[in-house]
């Protein structure tokens, strides 16, 4: 009769959750890194056209401005000219309506030369303040694109980092797949061990040896009242003779060749009988030194 117990197999574990967790790390962080990036992008877009305008503007301005300057110079030349001819006449004519429509002209030079300096002056300050805030525009925006790459920066350091972290998850549970695979083995193997193979035996009272297996048995007595017999066990050449042993009482040897003792056991005694059997490993001992080696 053969007894076979099923233990069950250990189930491996899901390594594929902190593999999945690590993965969405990676996803966000570069979906904010693209985002970083693209912001720098638009805002250098900005920075570059603000730079155009102002360029443009400041060039407009100083075309005006060297335009006026032409005009005025122009119209500064004619009155000099006149202020020139009207000393002339001063100096032909001493009138005193001469003298009075000179001085009154020289003043209207004067007045318009002022109001064209004034004007120019105003128009560079306009320049002067629109080129500032120009500046401190750029100044911004350069302000910005730093913060940018700086956060770029970090973002790309924090996937790096989220990288060996997922590198030295994964070898972790490379290595624990390993373990779980060996333990599985371990406990195969000790399944093996631990599976034992019974021979029923009736051994009558009597003068010769009864083969049970790859040994023989001789009953010499029985007490039913107490529960105890004497066996004679021949194995390996050898005989022990086994006295006044009780029922349920295992008597243990070892053979050459088996992995696991020989377990002799009586289960009930009657008058000039014996119950029993003989359990012995399912293993030889060459099996169990190769799984030993594996």
């Amino acid at each position: 009769m053969s007894i076979t117990t099923t233990q069950p197999q250990p189930e491996k574990k899901s390594s594929s959750r902190p593999m999945i967790v690590v993965a969405l790390v990676i996803v966000f962080a570069a979906a904010t890194n693209l985002y970083l990036f693209s912001h720098m992008k638009n805002m250098e877009v900005e920075a570059h056209t603000l730079r155009s305008q102002l360029e443009t503007e400041i060039a407009k301005v100083h075309e005006s401005s060297a335009y006026r300057s032409t005009q005025a110079r122009r119209e500064f030349d004619e009155l000099r000219e006149q202020v020139k001819k009207a000393q002339s006449q001063i100096t032909n004519k001493t009138d005193a309506n001469t003298r009075a429509r000179t001085q009154r002209l020289a003043d209207t030079i004067a007045k318009k030369q002022r109001e064209q300096q004034e004007m120019l002056l105003g128009e560079i300050r306009t320049v002067s303040g629109a080129a500032g805030e120009a500046q401190r525009g750029v100044k911004e925006v350069r302000g910005d694109v730093q913060i940018i790459k700086s956060d770029a920066e970090e973002t790309r350091a924090q996937l790096n980092e989220t990288g060996s972290a997922l590198r030295s998850t994964r070898s972790h549970v490379m290595d624990l797949d390993g373990q779980v695979n060996n333990h599985a083995a371990d406990i195969a193997k000790l399944h093996q061990l631990g599976e034992r193979e019974r021979i029923a035996f009736a051994l009558m009272r009597s003068d010769r040896m009864q083969r049970i297996g790859e040994i023989y048995l001789r009953l010499k007595s029985t007490s039913p009242k107490n529960n105890r017999f004497t066996l004679e066990v021949l194995a390996d050449d050898k005989t022990v003779e086994q006295k006044k042993k009780h029922v349920h009482e295992a008597m243990r040897f070892y053979l050459p060749g088996s992995a696991q003792p020989y377990d002799i056991v009586v289960t009930s005694v009657q008058k000039d009988q014996v119950n029993g059997y003989v359990s012995k490993s399912k293993v030889l001992a060459g099996h169990v030194a190769t799984m030993a080696s594996r």
